[in-house]
């Protein structure tokens, strides 16, 4: 049995579902796996899904057995705080005789705990136990084969369903963003722009602890997304956007570089709130003389998501992991 280890947290997570989307395309192939969560009985309600659920206290771990390892839990085997809510669950887990994957979904939380001391070379990246890391992105790729040149590492797509975020055309003088990414970023921009009167005939529509469906209603009414993320290990958010036909504008956070083409969206260089700024009110400018300019970056931002983050992909990427890894 594959278990993929899972933080009892029911607050939106692109990763958490990336999880729980793992263990559907490995169970839909005949490859049994599972979601291992903390308490019995919790699973993720903020998206629809009936994926195989257990818990720790009625799972045995062998040694036939794989846990794939969130790399968050990378502070807790580099620190045993014994008083961590999450310490004994994953002690006995990382501990078990199972064989040790880690999922790494967030490249800059690798060395989260890790200190500036030259010869501490503690991490779980590097532990005997563990054969080999996941990523999400060709820059977590790049990252862990420089990093960690003798361990194995397989990149593996994100997909982003295109039955559920898909291209809408119909689109609202309305701008959107996650207020949790690099909060005080977003307070400068919005409010840059609310006091040059830039958003007189736009709204502002956070999205924050919203279900799925919610963020995908908003993503496809609005006309633009403001991406805050930074460091991301691919930034989900964006990707969806655009796959709705929105036009990204801002921080790639390193994941994102490889789909944030200028074709179709305006990067940002992270942290210059007044370039960011000024290419919103830019592009607001273009919109009011030229809307069929910005329509077709839309259509050709979705097709590009499309093409490259379609779920054969993943499965594919998913799949050829784990027959490597079984074989």
């Amino acid at each position: 049995m594959i278990y993929y280890v899972c933080p009892d947290t029911d607050s939106p997570s692109g990763g958490v579902k990336k999880i729980y989307n793992h263990v559907d395309i490995l169970n839909s192939t005949g490859i049994s796996a599972c979601v291992l969560h903390k308490s019995s009985g919790f699973r993720c309600r903020w998206f629809n899904n009936s994926t195989r659920i257990s818990c720790l206290r009625k799972t045995s771990l062998q040694d036939t057995d794989y846990v794939v390892i969130p790399e968050f839990y990378g502070l807790l085997y580099i620190h045993p705080y014994k008083k961590h809510p999450e310490y004994r669950f994953f002690d006995k887990i990382f501990h078990s005789p199972a064989k040790k994957v880690v999922f790494n979904q967030g490249t800059y939380l690798t060395f989260n705990g890790n200190s500036f001391d030259k010869d501490e070379l503690i991490n779980i990246h590097t532990d005997k136990d563990v054969l080999a890391t996941m990523v999400v992105s060709e820059d977590g790729r790049e990252f862990f084969q420089y990093t960690f040149p003798r361990s194995v590492v397989f990149r593996v797509h994100n997909a982003i369903d295109s039955n559920t975020f898909y291209y809408c055309p119909a689109k609202k003088r309305q701008l959107c963003f996650m207020p949790r990414k690099n909060r005080d970023h977003a307070v400068n921009v919005i409010n840059m722009l609310k006091f040059r009167g830039a958003l007189s005939d736009f709204e502002i529509v956070p999205i924050d602890n919203t279900t799925e469906n919610e963020t995908v209603a908003i993503l496809q009414e609005s006309l633009i997304f403001l991406s805050f993320g930074y460091p991301e290990g691919f930034s989900l958010p964006p990707a969806e956007a655009m796959s709705c036909g929105c036009i990204v504008i801002g921080y790639h956070g390193m994941g994102g570089k490889e789909y944030f083409k200028q074709d179709f969206c305006f990067p940002v260089e992270t942290g210059n709130i007044i370039l960011f700024t000024k290419t919103v009110e830019r592009v607001l400018d273009i919109y009011r003389k030229d809307p069929e300019s910005l329509a077709e970056m839309g259509r050709k931002a979705s097709a590009h998501i499309k093409e490259n983050y379609s779920t054969e992909k993943e499965q594919n990427d998913v799949l050829r992991f784990w027959n490597t890894l079984l074989n």
